[in-house]
Order: C-alpha cells, then sequence, then structure tokens
C-alpha cells in the first residue's frame, strides 16, 4: 500500500505542520521484467482480443490485469489524495504521475502493452479529473509520458532477448523518435522540476509527451 508507505513516512518525518510541496508517482514495473515483488505472478503476453486472456475453463483471468490497475490506478489515486491533504491553497503544489507511450489518443494504440496501460489509462483519465478538483487549492496535476529513457529495465529487457540495451534503445529512436535521441532520466525530473516551478504551474491536467516526437509514429 504505497499511500500508507508514503504518507506514515512522511508525517513521521515532518509531522502535520509542515506542508507538502509536490508528489510524483513511478512505479515503473513490468511483471517478469523489472518487478520483484508482483504477488507470485509470472510474465505473461497478452493483447486484449487475441483470447489469451481466458482460461482453461473460459473464464477471463484477471490477476494480471488488477495487478497493474492497481499499480498504477489506485495507488496513484491513493497517493494524490494523501498529498492533495497536506497541501494547503496558500502555498499550492503539484501531483505528477509517469505513464507510458500508446495510453492515449496522442498515441497509436500498442496492443502488447495491453495489461500494464489499462492500469495506465486509469492514472491520465483520473488526472484529468484530479486537474479539475485539485486546481480550487492552487494545486496543479499532469501526467509526463517518457519515449524511450535510458534507465536499467532496457537492460533487464535486454537480457531476456540475449542482447544489449543499446541496441534495443538504439533501434526504437531511429525508427520511432524523429529527434534520433533516447532521453536521459534527469531530463524527465528537469520536465517535473518545470511543472512544479512557479513557471510550469499554470499548466494542468494534461499527459504531456516527453518522447522526441515518438508519439508522432
Amino acid at each position: 500500500k504505497p499511500g500508507t508507505a508514503f504518507s506514515s513516512t512522511y508525517d513521521e518525518k515532518f509531522g502535520p505542520s509542515r506542508i507538502l510541496g509536490a508528489a510524483v508517482h513511478n512505479a515503473g514495473q513490468y511483471v517478469g521484467v523489472t518487478s520483484t515483488n508482483a504477488d507470485g505472478l509470472a510474465a505473461t503476453s497478452v493483447t486484449f482480443g487475441d483470447n489469451k486472456i481466458l482460461g482453461e475453463d473460459g473464464k477471463p483471468e484477471f490477476d494480471h490485469m488488477h495487478f497493474y490497475q492497481a499499480l498504477y490506478g489506485d495507488a496513484y489515486i491513493d497517493i494524490c489524495e494523501r498529498s492533495l491533504a497536506r497541501m494547503t491553497s496558500e502555498y499550492g503544489g503539484s501531483l505528477i504521475g509517469i505513464s507510458s507511450p500508446g495510453c492515449n489518443l496522442s498515441y497509436g494504440a500498442n496492443p502488447g502493452y495491453s495489461l500494464p496501460g489499462s492500469g495506465k489509462c486509469i492514472m491520465e483519465y483520473s488526472n484529468r479529473i484530479m486537474a479539475t478538483t485539485a486546481g480550487a487549492k492552487n494545486v496543479n496535476s499532469n501526467v509526463i509520458v517518457p519515449g524511450v529513457t535510458l534507465s536499467e529495465a532496457w537492460g533487464k529487457v535486454a537480457e531476456k532477448r540475449g542482447c544489449k540495451s543499446e541496441d534495443i534503445t538504439n533501434m526504437l529512436v531511429q525508427k520511432r523518435v524523429p529527434m534520433k535521441r533516447p532521453i536521459e532520466v534527469r531530463g524527465i525530473g528537469d520536465v517535473a522540476a518545470f511543472l512544479c516551478s512557479e513557471k510550469g504551474r499554470y499548466i494542468t491536467g494534461v499527459s504531456l509527451p516527453v518522447d522526441g516526437g515518438l508519439h508522432l509514429n
């Protein structure tokens, strides 16, 4: 329960008198690839409509989908709600979620990302609602959609495929990214910092692609 862990840690360290300025939700887990605490679930490849979600009894097995919806949907809303309770109208604040390409209409559908994408769709829709209500408290709410980001996750994907991480990222940026380069993790952090700053605080309710143009392909 990330919301409970977050709020209890914050309250224990700062106390009720400390005003929270920003909260960022970035789960970044993929069952069987980057996650090691996926409730015993194994990696699976499911595309909605291919019938692979059906069990031997002909009924859908939603364990994986519910895991992602709890990870990206429930946890995002939980953390945002607890964060808002620790922000004030006088000082305002910022709420930020980290999504993935293919979960909104700015991108083409990504069938192979059906299960985790279902959870991030909850995040992106909830962000829009959060923005309409949190605005009255001088709090902006946004989602960042990173493109090909140089992170440790690619190393784990490469290990599964028997290649090097740079082979995958180079192929992706050359094929799909108009700017022909990936982005560093720090670059995503810079965008988050901007959205939390006075210069960026009037931006709210958007899913912002930070992808070098990946969403155009």
